[in-house]
């Protein structure tokens, strides 16, 4: 048996795994998503499930960032995160995340596409990242809204950008 022959199905075997973790949402009791339902969690990485939901709840309420730090790049200030989103209803297609001035004139500043696992799925996890070219401003707030394709808003939650 050649290199060529054993190594094709073990790099078929590592695709299907990285694609099935990178898919996976955290594993959250009901009673988790129903005391979340309709917000977002912004946090520097991901947070493990506790080992009750009382811990659950707490560590995702301690690691929820209110600012986000960004970094200078070429194209100015940029910001990365991750999210955990316990979405009002299922069923979304198209989701994006827009990120809308705290000011009174209330404008949409920009929008990150956010993919979808899986549909019928009340969380969404994943990291994100968005800059000063795509409209934000450093050192404003932003209400950060998941707005599924018909425009209604399934979670939101709000954070100054650094």
């Amino acid at each position: 048996m050649s290199r060529r022959d054993w190594f094709a199905p073990l790099l078929s075997a590592g695709l299907v795994f990285l694609a099935a973790a990178a898919a996976a949402a955290p594993d959250l009791s009901d009673a988790v998503v129903a005391a979340l339902r309709g917000k977002i969690i912004l946090s520097r990485a991901a947070v493990a499930p506790g080992a009750s939901d009382k811990e659950t709840l707490a560590k995702l309420k301690a690691a929820q960032l209110t600012e986000v730090v960004g970094l200078p790049t070429d194209e100015g200030q940029a910001w990365r995160f991750h999210y955990t989103a316990f979405l009002e209803k299922t069923g979304n297609l198209g989701l994006k995340l827009r990120y809308v001035s705290g000011e009174q004139d209330r404008r949409q500043a920009a929008e990150s596409a956010v993919p979808i696992p899986d549909v019928e799925s009340a969380v969404l996890t994943g990291e994100l990242s968005v800059s000063e070219s795509q409209g934000l401003v450093r050192g404003k707030v932003y209400a950060l809204q998941l707005v599924n394709d018909k425009g209604e808003i399934v979670a939101k939650t709000s954070a100054a950008f650094k």
